[in-house]
């Protein structure tokens, strides 16, 4: 039974480079074409014995290949099956760590690849430990299959995070899709672990990879599996047209979000100054609120609320009083905003949430009122769900303050 490695390339999105290659098991079909021969590795007729000669059978080839043909910047990721993982005798000597010896390559460029599903958490931990102590690099593979075994993440800490974006493609871009991607993108980034999006097949999934903090790219947009390497600058035209689309449309993106802030700023500061010289009552039958007002409300400095939550709802104002009293101090947007050296000037955006009594996406926005109140403000966030840039609501940078000394600079 002939099985061979194909080999996937893995593009590093800040260079364009082919910076890597997951081997992929390979097999002939009746027709003399190559076809994964993924079935045959997991098939239960097949003895575990089997399997695993077959599975190590590649892995060597794959190492040898790579040894002799690949640029020496570039590594290597492996597969490893939970099957084999459970079946490992603790003090039993790792054949991979072996191969790698044999072909005289660098451990720090191989990656071997650990699958969420299946296998003793315990002992994958322990062999994650032992190929790291040896200089191999781990990663987390196929995360989003099993999105809810987290607990692996905790007892072995990869150096890298495979997505696979499959999970994604029969689901409308929607908040709740941009709140998994940035939420894989935060654990990436405080783990110290890169993310690798895998089965990225579109322009609209390169471009969503992006904002789940992607370092690396593996799919067809670049290229399928092949039995020979690329060069190693193949893909950079492409993914360099695929980066300048992305900065034209990000900025036209921001570009409005920035016109509409600007245009709600203007009108929330004017509120501000019929509630400093009237009750809030009277301020508010003067005003006329901005399309997408969910709620606002005031709070004291302390981040209790003082007032009852003011809705705009058939050309009218409606009162919640069952709120006052609660607090709110611990938001972000509350205490960043009474900490400020610039209060009283400053106003305060939050990152983009669902609302839980509307079910809607919104933000909230936070000014002081005056030395003892603050006033906040719920706005829908209304983005076009068809168009991935609608994911920069989520992507916010905070701009440093000058130090006092250039202040007037």
């Amino acid at each position: 039974m002939d099985l061979f490695p194909w080999f996937q390339p893995i593009i590093e999105i800040a260079s364009g480079r082919v910076a890597g290659y997951e081997a992929l098991a390979r097999r002939y079909d009746d027709n003399g074409v190559a076809v994964s021969a993924a079935p045959l590795l997991f098939a239960e007729d097949l003895a575990p014995e089997a399997r695993l000669a077959l599975d190590r059978t590649i892995r060597r080839q794959a190492l040898a290949r790579f040894a002799a043909e690949a640029a020496p910047d570039q590594f290597l990721t492996l597969n490893l099956s939970p099957e084999w993982i459970d079946a490992l005798h603790p003090d039993e000597p790792l054949p991979t760590l072996a191969m790698i010896r044999e072909y005289g390559i660098d451990p720090a460029r191989v990656v071997v690849e650990i699958t969420e599903l299946g296998g003793d958490v315990a002992q994958i931990g322990a062999l994650a430990e032992r190929y790291r102590e040896a200089g191999v690099k781990v990663a987390f593979d196929d995360f989003g299959a099993g999105f809810q075994q987290l607990d692996r993440l905790l007892v072995f800490t990869p150096d890298i995070i495979k997505l696979d974006m499959r999970m994604f493609q029969d689901e409308r871009w929607s908040h709740r899709k941009s709140a998994l991607m940035q939420l894989v993108g935060d654990i990436g980034a405080r783990l110290g672990a890169r993310v690798v999006c895998e089965g990225v097949e579109t322009d609209e999934e390169f471009m969503l990879a992006l904002h789940c903090n992607a370092s690396y790219i593996q799919g067809y947009i670049f290229s399928p599996a092949r039995a020979q390497f690329m060069p190693a600058q193949a893909p950079q035209a492409r993914l360099n047209r695929l980066l300048s689309q992305h900065l034209d449309m990000a900025m036209n993106e921001v570009t409005q979000r920035q016109w509409h802030m600007q245009r709600l700023h203007t009108q929330l500061l004017g509120l501000r100054d019929q509630l400093q010289s009237a009750g809030v009552d009277l301020a508010l039958n003067n005003y006329c609120p901005e399309p997408g007002l969910l709620r606002l409300y005031l709070c004291n400095r302390s981040g209790e609320q003082i007032s009852a939550n003011y809705s705009f709802t058939e050309d009218q104002w409606q009162q919640d009083v069952s709120v006052v009293g609660n607090n709110w101090s611990w938001r972000p947007y509350f205490y960043q905003l009474v900490s400020s050296a610039d209060y009283a000037r400053a106003v305060l955006r939050s990152s983009a949430y669902v609302d839980i009594e509307t079910g809607r996406r919104c933000y909230t926005i936070s000014l002081a009122l005056d030395e003892q109140r603050v006033l906040l403000v719920d706005m829908l966030d209304e983005v076009d769900e068809t168009c991935p840039m609608s994911l920069l609501a989520d992507c916010n940078s905070d701009l440093m303050a000058l130090p006092f000394a250039s202040a007037s600079l």
